[in-house]
């Protein structure tokens, strides 16, 4: 008899061609989706997949099997989101990974007293958080889309049917932890100079192209020393280590820390934050609750696409108040 599971690593090792990527989105290790394949391979008497050194792609038989495993897991996993229902309901959430987000769903909990619920939030990139909508496997995704990706993203939204409500237009930032023991924060060449800290999804375009007041941010190219996919172990590095992190540019009121940083510009533009549903499904009491509170802390100014109301973390505003006393 199939099983979910080897349904899920089937479809999704097809979807990305390639059994590495395959482990990479199902948390897993390329041993165990190879071995799983072969394991469905062997019960149903076929190859499913044309191995070679480029990579695997679907034989005949693979392809058709993948017509029919799409429908059939969405099915399968439609009824055990049903069945863990049950006993409670449980709410089903995506995000980028973000420490702002973090800290408005910590805040958004205080507040939301409805029993019997369960929220798993999932952490993903955007893209991968489009696949997930369109699957259902969440109901509702808090994404930033970069500008460079705006294009593709639109093409995957309307692909799959789905729906985008955009919240803010933000800039990046240049993020380093402030030491509250010293009397002012660290000047943008100390910045500069730190090594950066990632998430390990991100882009590596992410990192060209940024500059600050007019003027490039880096001479050169610029890596990561660190990637990551622990929102902690960043901070932590940040705090403990002196490390910076690129990203887009928080709202006020988010995690707490003592993070501040340099507001950085790109040719292509701001980076766009909003949520992203599914518009064959009618997101539930929660999700729209949690929707409501971050859409109103989030104020887009339509005449110059910057939030307003809601604010830019503070030391984004210091940034930009002190930015014409620094040398770059």
């Amino acid at each position: 008899m199939l099983e979910t599971k080897q349904l899920k690593y089937f479809v999704t090792a097809a979807r990305c061609s390639s059994f590495r990527e395959a482990a990479q989105v199902l948390y897993t290790t390329q041993s165990n989706v190879s071995k799983v394949i072969s394991q469905l391979e062997d019960q149903l008497g076929c190859a499913l997949f044309a191995r070679s050194q480029n990579g695997i792609t679907l034989s005949s038989a693979g392809e058709k099997f993948c017509r029919q495993a799409i429908p059939l897991l969405e099915v399968l996993e439609k009824l055990e989101q049903g069945a863990a229902a049950g006993s409670g309901e449980r709410v089903r959430i995506a995000a980028n990974p973000s420490s702002w987000f973090a800290g408005m769903f910590s805040a958004f909990l205080s507040r939301y007293r409805e029993k019997e619920i369960c929220f798993n939030i999932h952490t993903d990139t955007t893209l991968r958080i489009v696949e997930r909508i369109h699957r259902m496997e969440d109901e509702i995704g808090f994404v930033y889309v970069f500008p460079e990706h705006r294009a593709q993203f639109d093409y995957e939204v309307k692909r799959y049917g789905l729906h985008y409500e955009e919240f803010a237009h933000v800039p990046g930032m240049l993020y380093y932890f402030e030491d509250g023991s010293k009397d002012a924060g660290k000047s943008l060449e100390e910045v500069r100079l730190a090594p950066l800290v990632q998430a390990e999804s991100d882009d590596t375009a992410l990192f060209d192209s940024w500059s600050v007041g007019g003027r490039p941010l880096y001479a050169a190219a610029r890596r990561p020393a660190v990637t990551t996919n622990s929102d902690y172990i960043m901070r932590v590095l940040m705090e403990k280590n002196g490390f910076a992190n690129i990203s887009a540019a928080s709202f006020a009121g988010g995690s707490g820390h003592r993070v501040s940083g340099w507001c950085l510009e790109r040719p292509s533009g701001l980076i766009s934050y909003g949520a992203l549903t599914n518009s064959d499904h009618v997101p539930g009491d929660a999700v729209k609750a949690l929707a409501r509170f971050l859409r109103e802390r989030v104020v887009l100014n339509e005449a110059d696409h910057a939030p307003t109301s809601a604010g830019l973390a503070d030391g984004c505003r210091e940034a930009e108040k002190n930015k014409e006393e620094q040398k770059i």
